[in-house]
């Protein structure tokens, strides 16, 4: 089945076209690389994806559902994002940065199904020794490997990554590599 389908998008920072005609099929379980020179498009296409950015064409994610007529948080069950870089976040602790991503599924309060997502995720990369750190006071790629636990504490049907490995060294690399095949070999979700 497909998962989400990108037919005829196209894109413009003012008069400037970065993304021309785009067409794009990934299927459940599938993990797409998307590899160009940098300023070619990548992150914009991700943007577009995700609903930040409002292309021309169509985004339809689990057979049909057209992006442009759902509702952020509808969105956000169905996408995990990965950003490039992050905003400082003062006095916020990684644990609750990777519990923001539960926010979608989060009714009027917090239940234990979220706390153990985010533990489980956490403990995934191996992050949940920097729990109760500032966010701010993690290196770059301790907050890097927190935004990929708040993304996959969303449990998204499609996993969004713009150069996750980016600020990680070798050892972290690999194993941020290794939970995203890990977790496309073992459900239905998709990786770009």
């Amino acid at each position: 089945m497909v998962k989400i389908a990108i037919k005829g998008l196209s894109f413009s920072y003012g008069s400037s076209r970065i993304l021309d005609d785009i067409n794009l099929a990934v299927e459940n379980s599938e993990v797409v690389s998307l590899i160009g020179p940098n300023g070619s498009g990548k992150t914009t296409l991700l943007k577009c994806i995700d609903g930040i950015l409002k292309p021309k064409g169509s985004v339809l994610l689990n057979g049909g559902k057209d992006l442009r007529t759902m509702s952020r948080r509808e969105t956000a069950r169905l996408i995990g994002y990965v950003p490039q870089s992050s905003a400082s976040m003062m006095g916020t602790k990684a644990f609750d940065v990777v519990l923001m991503g539960r926010k979608p599924h989060i009714g009027w309060q917090l239940g234990d199904e979220d706390m153990n997502k985010v533990i489980e995720v956490m403990k995934l990369l191996q992050v949940d020794r920097f729990a109760l750190t500032d966010f701010n006071e993690l290196s770059g790629g301790q907050k890097q490997r927190i935004l990929i636990a708040r993304a996959l504490a969303q449990e998204p049907g499609v996993l969004l990554l713009d150069e996750p490995t980016a600020s990680l060294d070798l050892k972290h690399q690999m194993g941020v590599l290794e939970a995203v095949r890990l977790l496309v070999k073992e459900t239905d979700v998709s990786a770009i």
